[in-house]
């Protein structure tokens, strides 16, 4: 599955601790930064679909869905806890020469399963 760049946000907009949200090619996304390390990973918990961000917390390494407490390892996307659940998908991502963020993405479009719920209101 061939992935390409895209720009997503200006490395100096990403506060610590952060929990920013994006679609970028279609694909939900988390940026965040904890101890100066920044990371890209899928907006969507694995177990109950839940969008990560805006409403997760970064805390020691993990990011912690909102819906349910469920935390996963920003270097890996291993969940933490023996919950079970599936890993959460990293994404490559670098900083150009003008100081924007860029991620790949896959060029196809994302399925369902890689697509977060909405909840209810």
């Amino acid at each position: 599955m061939a992935e390409t760049f895209h720009r997503v946000v200006l490395a100096h907009d990403v506060e610590e601790r952060a929990v920013l949200p994006f679609v970028v090619n279609g694909w939900p996304v988390l940026v965040c930064r904890e101890e100066g390390a920044i990371h890209a990973l899928i907006n969507r918990c694995t177990h109950a679909a839940a969008p990560l961000a805006p409403d997760g917390r970064v805390r020691r390494g993990a990011v912690m869905c909102p819906l349910h407490g469920a935390r996963f390892k920003l270097d890996t996307g291993e969940c933490l806890g023996g919950a079970g659940y599936k890993p959460l998908k990293l994404y490559p991502w670098r900083e150009d020469a003008d100081g924007w963020i860029e991620v790949a993405v896959p060029d196809e479009a994302p399925g369902m399963e890689h697509l977060p719920v909405k909840p209810l209101a």
